[in-house]
Formats: structure tokens, sequence, C-alpha cells
């Protein structure tokens, strides 16, 4: 099986069933979504199905779900960001749980990957933390560039539930197809898996590095997808 993850703590109903069949988690720690109690009983399932912990800082937007850009001077934004890890870090320290990476949610994450400067902010802001932490994040980002320019370690994520652009970059959720069916998005982590490419959304094959393979906990039928997966993959569902 390869590392499958999901960005979890965001208040999808299946989330239960979704942590048995991942191997690393991406935790929600009050940008977008999440509190004491959200990030508490993560870590704690966490610790239970033995997989690995990240923490997923976001803009501060919960009204948009960080899914919005947002303009912000780069100190306020390390500001934020660090005060997101931090407050998952210390619960994780608490339950016994060691936080290993950090994954940028939404439209922070879509910014960072083509912003230079946006990029570098974040990779300080996790620095500052704990430069052991990793950062999760596509191996074409300028976050991938920032964080090895650092010394930063970079967990390069594919994804099997979106559609790709012939550039690498994900389908908009705002344009019709880019969101894979079950059956879609088993063939997509299958051939991932077998030949590191993705069939793009004009047809053509691009070659995708990766670590880590995401399904989005908050699209519908994620827990189908994830047993799809799995049984392609020679796991169990």
């Amino acid at each position: 099986m390869i590392d499958l993850s999901a960005d979890l703590a965001e208040g999808a109903p299946d989330e239960e069933q979704i942590w048995p069949m991942i191997t690393s988690a991406n935790v929600a720690c009050g940008g977008h979504v999440g509190d004491e109690h959200s990030m508490t009983e993560a870590v704690r399932r966490a610790r239970r199905h033995n997989v690995r912990l990240g923490a997923h800082p976001s803009y501060p937007d919960r009204a948009n779900f960080g899914r919005k850009s947002m303009a912000m001077a780069l100190p306020a934004l390390r500001t934020t960001l660090i005060q997101q890890i931090n407050a998952l870090r210390a619960i994780a320290e608490r339950e016994g749980v060691l936080l290993q990476f950090v994954k940028p949610h939404g439209a922070l994450y879509n910014d960072a990957h083509k912003d230079v400067v946006l990029a570098a902010g974040i990779v300080e802001a996790i620095r500052e933390v704990d430069p052991s932490l990793a950062i999760v994040c596509a191996n074409t980002s300028e976050m991938a560039t920032a964080a090895r320019a650092s010394g930063t370690s970079v967990i390069r994520e594919a994804f099997a539930d979106r559609r790709y652009n012939a550039d690498g970059s994900l389908v908009s959720r705002s344009i019709a197809g880019s969101l894979l069916s079950v059956d879609e998005a088993a063939e997509q982590a299958t051939l991932l898996a077998r030949e590191r490419v993705v069939i793009a959304r004009d047809g053509s094959r691009v070659p995708v590095a990766f670590d880590t393979v995401c399904i989005h906990a908050d699209m519908e039928n994620a827990v189908e997808r994830l047993r799809a997966i799995r049984k392609r993959l020679g796991g169990s569902e």
C-alpha cells in the first residue's frame, strides 16, 4: 500500500470511518475550522489507528472555510500559521503523539503553489515552530522549492480524487468534472501507484512525483472512494 492521507477534523460526517483506512492525516487547527475538542479527538484517533499526524493550517477565514484568497501582510500570516500549528502541536504533545508535518489548506495551498513570497513565508512559519516538521505540497509547488532551499523536508502530494490540468495543477472545483467519481478516483490512484502519472483533463499523460496520495474527506462518497482505492491497490476494503 502507498501512503494514503486525508484532510480531517473538518466536520465531515463519515470521518470516523476514514481513520482506519489511511496512514497520514492533515488535521484542521482553527484557521478554517477546528477547536480544542476537534483537535483532541483527531489526535486520539491518530494514536489509536497509528496514523501519522500533520497540521492543516489555513488563512484565518472560518466564514469561507479557507477557500477564498486573502490579502494578508506576511508577518500577520506567519503569526496566525504559527498559532494554528502550535495549537495542534500542544495537544499532540499532551496526548503523546508526534506532530510530523504541515499541509496548508485550501486557498492558501493553491496561492502558495505559484507565489514565491507566500511560499517562503509559509516555510518560515513552519521552521519557527519546529525545523524538523516537513511540508506537504505538490512537487512542482513553490512551497517545495522554498522548503528545499531552507533544508525543510518535503512530502510530495498527489490527489486521487481531483482532476489534473496538463500543467500538473488541479482543475478548479468550480469546473464540472473536477471532482472524480469513486471509480475514476480508484483508477487514478492505481495509475499513480503503477506509473506515477495521471490522465489530465485534456487527455494527456502527466507525470506526478509523490510520496503521499490524498483523499478529500469532505467530498461526497469519500469512504467509498477509499475502500475502492484500497481494494484496487491490494489492501483490505
